[in-house]
């Protein structure tokens, strides 16, 4: 007879992709939740439906996820891991701007990221907790990248600018600025607009502290 308290013990155990083929199916499993979100909304994102997007069994899901809010945190993670490979380069393009260019050129990058897919990210938003102390998520890379132009570009900056306070507010401000601008701007705004207009409030504060020069 078959001890039926075994069974949740064995559905834990996920397997980890190290075939090629195995990466495939993940890889799938993660688009397919874009193409259910498109024609069906987030109200009736289940793993069946998820597994016929991808053309895979739910058996095969299972065997990588342990349920569809594992499934998002993967599609969170790979989210995160391209807009940080995005912002770190377009650290490398604005290596010689100043800062104020190259923060719009960040800001203008995450807000076009994330209008690509604005159901998926709002899905993400509302149904994924933050990343975890090993993966800092986009928040932590994005302080990361904006510490590094602060420091690099300390010469631009007053005197009794405090980098340390510059670095809080002007990652909330980016954080913020882009969530709203993607999901909650009104109709008669354009997103070209409320974009121009998110960086133009994100370099004015940064123009506050710039250095005047004397003449």
């Amino acid at each position: 007879m078959t001890d039926s308290r075994a069974m949740p013990i064995q559905r834990s155990r996920r397997r980890v992709p190290r075939q090629r083929r195995a990466h495939e199916t993940v890889e799938a499993v993660l688009d397919a939740v874009t193409r259910v979100l498109a024609r069906e909304g987030a109200a009736r994102l289940t793993t069946n439906r998820i597994a016929a997007a991808a053309g895979v069994s739910v058996g095969s899901v299972y065997q990588y996820f342990a349920d569809k809010r594992a499934i998002l945190t993967a599609l969170r993670d790979r989210h995160v891991a391209e807009m940080a490979q995005l912002v770190e380069r377009r650290l490398v393009e604005h290596a010689e701007a100043p800062l104020a260019a190259l923060v719009a050129a960040l800001l203008e990058a995450m807000i076009e990221a994330h209008a690509l897919d604005p159901g998926l990210y709002q899905v993400l938003l509302t149904q994924v907790p933050p990343g975890s102390g090993e993966d800092p998520g986009l928040e932590g890379r994005l302080r990361g990248a904006v510490r590094l132009a602060l420091a690099s570009r300390a010469s631009e900056l007053d005197p009794g600018a405090r980098p340390d306070k510059m670095l809080f507010v002007v990652t909330q401000m980016m954080e913020s600025l882009a969530h709203a601008v993607v999901l909650h701007r009104p109709p008669s705004l354009s997103l070209g607009a409320a974009k121009q207009e998110a960086i133009r409030a994100v370099v004015s504060y940064l123009e506050s502290y710039r250095r005047r020069r004397r003449r």
